[in-house]
């Protein structure tokens, strides 16, 4: 090891696939030759862990086997003694957190950063309160994704202002463009076939059954029409089988998790989020679809309106009204004019606010203060 790298710990309970866990590994890869990142797992490293690992990047699993057990703290501080890092970086996760702030209050790392990837917890919600206040008194920077975003952790979680700082997600705008291959043929889709979807883990917040509901509005108006759900989970026999109560199983395609997304949003033609309050902040899959070109319709949840302008780069529907979502996903699917200039306008707009290196610029500054 080298004594002359800075040396960075980012710590997590896993690293599943999610939009958090792919822009922590964007940071690593783009910053590797300037900081020395290690990655380090509660518990099982995860598919984006394995994929980490895969690419050179250092991850440690501690292979905990619950959330009480006693084992992965002492594991924790030996990987600390093995590689001193000068900052810790964590997550908005009650028990990586909360091992992060006993790590910095016995002084085994001079430097933590917590980046918040919500608006709040729906599960766990104690237990991040209680992490939360423990954090309070030795954070040294809290990373918000939004300037709404900032607003609600000073006002409502209540950190001080001079700790919080905006980075808002990037993505790499040479991946994600308007462009490129797509999937129609190998999904059996005519030329013409008029598509929409959502790309989101088969978890409860995500609220595919809102999705489904909504396919079959669209179905009844617009029968050629084909919904695809992208993205695999625990859901997702519940979710097919709903699919089949309500009679639209052959007009919505579940396709379990794809990882060339680029080429998804080539073959959508409508991006769609149904996720319910709190759980989103600034999601990934709405950045990725505007890079590609693609306008969206999605529920008013998070920071959801600094990707998706109202009326410009696609809808922004109250989360509770299901007609009004399908009404909004049927107006672009069925003027094709109108949806080129809002995916024009979406592609334009993710240039401007959500670039990867501008993203990458900024963590680096926060992570290592005055280089």
């Amino acid at each position: 090891m080298q004594d002359t790298a800075y040396r960075v710990l980012i710590l997590n309970s896993t690293y599943h696939v999610g939009g958090a866990e792919r822009i922590l590994q964007q940071i690593a890869l783009q910053l590797r030759a300037r900081f020395e990142i290690h990655f380090c797992a509660l518990y099982q490293p995860g598919r984006i862990g394995e994929q980490m690992a895969q690419q050179g990047l250092p991850v440690h699993a501690l292979y905990g086997t619950s959330r009480t057990d006693l084992r992965v703290f002492p594991r924790l501080l030996r990987l600390l003694r093995q590689i001193r890092p000068q900052v810790l970086l964590t997550v908005d996760s009650p028990h990586a957190l909360a091992y992060a702030v006993l790590a910095k209050r016995l002084h085994r790392v001079p430097r933590l950063v917590i980046a918040v990837h919500s608006f709040g917890k729906l599960q766990r919600a104690r237990e991040m309160a209680i992490a939360r206040r423990l954090a309070s008194g030795v954070t040294d920077v809290v990373i918000a994704l939004s300037e709404t975003h900032r607003k609600f952790l000073i006002e409502q979680e209540e950190w001080k202002a001079r700790q919080v700082t905006v980075i808002p997600n990037g993505v790499d705008l040479n991946y994600f463009t308007p462009t490129g291959e797509h999937l129609r043929a190998e999904w059996g889709l005519a030329p013409d076939t008029p598509t929409y979807g959502i790309v989101a883990a088969l978890r409860p917040e995500k609220n595919h059954r809102r999705f489904l509901r909504v396919a079959r509005r669209i179905e009844e108006v617009l029968p050629l029409a084909r919904g695809f759900i992208v993205g695999d989970g625990a859901l997702r026999a519940e979710l097919e089988a709903e699919a089949k109560r309500l009679g639209i199983d052959r007009s919505v395609t579940f396709t379990s998790a794809v990882y060339n997304i680029p080429a998804v949003w080539h073959t959508l033609q409508v991006a769609v989020l149904t996720s319910d309050n709190i759980v989103e902040t600034l999601p990934m899959t709405l950045i990725e679809a505007a890079a590609c070109g693609v306008p969206a319709v999605s529920t008013d949840v998070g920071a959801v309106r600094d990707i998706v302008l109202d009326g410009e780069t696609g809808f922004v529907v109250p989360t509770d009204d299901e007609p009004l979502l399908a009404e909004r996903i049927l107006y672009l699917l069925q003027h094709p004019a109108e949806r080129h200039a809002m995916g024009q306008r979406a592609r334009q707009h993710a240039e401007t606010h959500f670039d990867l290196q501008t993203m990458v610029q900024r963590y680096a500054q926060v992570l290592m203060p005055n280089p």
